[in-house]
């Protein structure tokens, strides 16, 4: 895609909304980030596709793809699995929104 930006800081600013998270690597993270358990056969790994970094799928929610920005669903799949923090940084923003309250 290419967009034509009034200023250079506009195109930063959107550069780094539409770059995907960094994803942590599995090796370096053993455990949930959210719950601590440990990975194993049963227990996998995956991704955030929010913000990267290692769930279970137990700590995950199901979001359509749509939810987050193109560039983040690297799969191109029609669902994507939320961590559940950012699940919860979304309900809340979205409340927060519907509400007419900006400083929550």
């Amino acid at each position: 895609r290419a967009f034509s930006l009034p200023s250079e800081r506009q195109a930063k600013c959107l550069a780094q909304a539409w770059t995907p998270p960094r994803m942590e690597p599995f090796a370096n993270h053993p455990l949930c980030n959210t719950c601590q358990s440990k990975f194993a056969v049963f227990r996998r790994a995956c991704h955030c596709r929010n913000c990267g970094v290692c769930v279970c799928k137990d700590c995950t929610v199901t979001w359509p793809a749509k939810m987050v920005p193109e560039t983040y669903n690297i799969k191109k799949t029609a669902t994507v699995n939320i961590c559940k923090a950012c699940d919860w940084l979304c309900n809340s923003f979205r409340l927060a929104l519907l509400e007419g309250d900006q400083d929550k």
